[in-house]
């Protein structure tokens, strides 16, 4: 597109009669100097029948006046070769329209066009190159999501190598494929791999997380609490997943002492996290003193909040994973069944 150069100046419109504006400007040639004897050819294009024509003189100046409002096309000639050409709008709220054709700048600034065309396309084949790869890495996870979802820990190392293949400084591709080489009953090469998920994305709690949940599996509970520890502090928002897990890990261990605190305060957190109510009344039932009867018979004499922990789990989970677990504990201590509790009398 051909630069313009143009000064509009505004004058005070009359009041009475048409409003007549004039052209006036230079040309300068390809050097920078004054055009003189060019032809500056205005044409009308809302009244056709308008054309005429004006020369540039010694200092490559022109002025043409007369003209009614509206658009025009003007060209600038040398000889029978076009040299500039545009269309221009006069308004009612000049007097006079200037223009000043430079062929020397509008040369440059064509070869600067040219010269950015080839950063221009380079640019937009980046760009399109980088969608592309952006809905590949979507299917790849998507697929891989789906095929671990179905039990398919195979096919969905596959998508997730895939995935992070086309984006190998991405934590969370190699998050994923750790997830999977877990689900594959590989968890040496998974623990690896969310090593170099945390290197890549050390505040990322999630990482932290499930590094620990696969370390305590693999019987390094001391690194693998450290993991939940760390996650807790990364993201407060879902500390109580975290120390819910902490919690449970040292539950399974056969340590419900140390348990309850990460479980306390993780239903202190969540009130709603319903498997933390239950896993709470677990730990609060195995450190329960034992009595022994007047009939020389043992029997546990449950902690004060045990009985409650159970009923809100079923409160919250009534046809959940534990459910039948927690309706036995209950009954073993001839609690009532927690149906016969309205919510607003189970104990917070």
């Amino acid at each position: 597109m051909a630069l313009v150069l143009a000064a509009l100046a505004p004058l005070p419109l009359h009041g009475q009669g048409p409003t007549l504006v004039a052209f006036t400007g230079s040309v300068y040639d390809e050097q920078g100097q004054p055009l003189a004897g060019a032809t500056v050819v205005f044409q009308g294009l809302d009244i056709t029948s308008i054309r005429r024509e004006i020369r540039t003189d010694e200092k490559g100046e022109f002025y043409y006046g007369g003209f009614l409002p509206g658009r025009y096309r003007i060209t600038i000639l040398r000889g029978e070769e076009v040299l500039w050409s545009m269309p221009v709008t006069l308004s009612y709220f000049l007097d006079v329209l200037r223009l000043d054709i430079n062929l020397k700048q509008l040369r440059e600034a064509a070869e600067s066009l040219r010269r950015l065309d080839p950063e221009l396309e380079q640019r937009r084949e980046e760009n399109r190159r980088r969608r592309q790869r952006e809905t590949e890495l979507q299917q790849h996870y998507t697929r891989g999501t789906r095929y671990l979802e179905d039990g398919e820990a195979e096919k969905a190392i596959e998508e997730f190598q895939a995935a992070q293949a086309l984006e190998p400084e991405n934590g969370s591709a190699y998050a994923m494929l750790a997830a999977a080489r877990a689900a594959a009953g590989q968890p040496q090469q998974a623990i690896a791999l969310y090593h170099r998920a945390l290197a890549l994305e050390p505040d990322e709690a999630a990482h932290y997380n499930n590094l620990g949940t696969l370390l305590v599996e693999e019987g390094q509970m001391e690194e693998g609490l450290a993991h939940f520890d760390r996650a807790a502090q990364l993201d407060p928002g879902r500390a109580s997943t975290y120390r819910f897990n902490r919690g449970a890990a040292l539950l399974n261990a056969g340590r419900p002492a140390q348990a309850l605190p990460a479980l306390q305060e993780a239903v202190r957190r969540d009130p709603t996290l319903a498997v933390a109510h239950y896993f709470l009344g677990l730990a609060l039932l195995r450190t329960s003193p034992r009595v022994t009867t007047e009939a020389e018979q043992e029997r546990v004499e449950p902690r004060r909040g045990t009985l409650e922990a159970f009923r809100r789990y079923l409160q919250l989970a009534p046809d959940g994973e534990y459910a039948q677990q927690a309706r036995n504990h209950l009954e073993r201590f001839g609690a009532l069944p927690v149906e016969l509790h309205s919510p607003a009398e189970v104990p917070e």
